[in-house]
Parts: C-alpha cells; sequence; structure tokens
C-alpha cells in the first residue's frame, strides 16, 4: 500500500487497512459494521517491513508517499475471496489525501488441514497488543480488565471461542487445569503496551512466551492444542483481534 502524499493517521493504524479492505469488499464492510462478536475477519496493522505501526498517541503516526506499506487480511468468507479476486487493487480516500492498494499474495488454507508442526517447545510472539480479559463478574462495573501475562486458559480459551463459532466438531476443555499442566510456560519476554484508540487508552501486552507442550505424541489434546496455536495466526488472539489487536506469529522450536 501507498499513499499519494505525505499523512497523519490515527495512532493504531489498522484504521487505514480497514479502509482500504471496505473500498473492496461490502461483505466486510457488512461484518465490521455490525456489533456481532467473533467476526469472520481479521485485518492487521499497517506494517513498514515487518514492523506493526502504533503509537501511545503521543506522537503522531504518519505515512509518507516514498514508503511502501503492507498488511494482512484473514477472511472465514468464500464471498470475500470472490470481491477481492474480482478487484485485486483499490485507489482510496484517506482524510486529505489518496491511498492505493494492490494484493501482493493470497493463501488459502482449508480448515481440516490446519495444524502447525509438531514441536516440543512453541514460541509465541505477540506483535501487537494482546487483550486478554478474564471473565466478567456480575457486576455494575463494565470496564473491561486486561490481563499482561497469557495466562495458558486465557489463551487457549480466547482461540478456542472463535474458532468454535465456525467449526465443528467444537474444541473444549482448553480452560481447564489439564491444559494449564500441558502446556507450559517456560521463558517469556513481554512489555506492557498503551495504545490510543478512537477517542480511549487500551493498555495490552507485546513481546513472546515460549510454551513447552508436553501433551503425549498423537494425543487429542496435543492435536487440538497445536490446531488452536496454528488459527491463532490467521484469526489472532483476544479481544478486538477484528481490527489488528492480538496479531501472533508462533514458531515450532526445535530442541
Amino acid at each position: 500500500m501507498t499513499v499519494k502524499d505525505e499523512v497523519i493517521i490515527q495512532p493504531f493504524s489498522s484504521k487505514v487497512s480497514r479502509m482500504a479492505i471496505s473500498s473492496i469488499s461490502n461483505d466486510y464492510k457488512n461484518y465490521m459494521d455490525s456489533r456481532e462478536s467473533f467476526k469472520p475477519y481479521t485485518v492487521t496493522a499497517l506494517k513498514l517491513g515487518e514492523r506493526p505501526l502504533y503509537s501511545d498517541g503521543r506522537k503522531l503516526m504518519k505515512l509518507l508517499p516514498r514508503n511502501v506499506y503492507n498488511f494482512t487480511v484473514s477472511s472465514l468468507r468464500h464471498e470475500f475471496m470472490n470481491e477481492i479476486t474480482s478487484k485485486p487493487y483499490t485507489n482510496f480516500k484517506l482524510y486529505n489525501t489518496e491511498g492505493y492498494a494492490s494484493i501482493e499474495s493470497i493463501e488459502v488454507v482449508e480448515e481440516g488441514s490446519l495444524t502447525i508442526e509438531d514441536s516440543k517447545f512453541y514460541k509465541v510472539e505477540f506483535l501487537t497488543p494482546t487483550l486478554l480479559q478474564l471473565p466478567r463478574p456480575s457486576l455494575r462495573r463494565k470496564r473491561n480488565r486486561y490481563v499482561l501475562f497469557p495466562y495458558v486458559p486465557l489463551f487457549l480459551l480466547s482461540i478456542a471461542k472463535h474458532y468454535n463459532k465456525y467449526f465443528s466438531p467444537p474444541i473444549i476443555g482448553m480452560g481447564s487445569s489439564r491444559a494449564v499442566y500441558y502446556l507450559m510456560e517456560t521463558d517469556y519476554y513481554l512489555t506492557p503496551k498503551t495504545v490510543k484508540y478512537d477517542e480511549r487508552e487500551v493498555r495490552g501486552f507485546t513481546g513472546w512466551v515460549m510454551f513447552n507442550l508436553t501433551a503425549r505424541k498423537e494425543s487429542n489434546l496435543r492435536n487440538r492444542i497445536r490446531k488452536l496455536l496454528a488459527y491463532s495466526q490467521f484469526m489472532g488472539v483476544g479481544k478486538s483481534r477484528a481490527i489488528g489487536f492480538g496479531e501472533v506469529k508462533v514458531v515450532p522450536i526445535k530442541e
């Protein structure tokens, strides 16, 4: 993606990614305008090279005409594929200038073959602020409560709930103590991150966690966890993944 002129954008740059996709896909636009939870779309923040573009709001975010930016869209909808293949490039109004976007590549993955290479260790990289929410008690307090560490039941449940909305049989048991004992943290480097989105501040975390998957080889539990790890690379983790939060990369680590 490129821009015609230098332009100031919102602190979390996925707003621009979403504008570009909305100019191509009515199906995407209709879903993003709805209040439906666990939407069948995720759109990443803009990236310059491998670096996602966002800030805490204290510095202006600018796009420059000399740079080429990229972003990724993941969709569970056949309608979206039909729309983007019939219109593989777009120019769209971007505040006081124009943006230009085109498709670089398309990857199609069948759910039945969705998995990740079997390994003892997995390094999960949290590329954009991840918002893992605790179960909400029956209180009047409505403010969201996010944790700053990917506690295994919250991490796996957030992926499984999205997966279970669209596929069957459902993946269950990810919030149990069993999952805690079979997917264990061995090392981590995490940083709390505050991002301004619209008029509010959102606080999550970025960084990485090394997990040790100890479930027996070829067991149902091991295969389900591997499927969820693979799914998370397409559909993200936690709250607001549809707009670019909770983007992850999962890397199998050989001993």
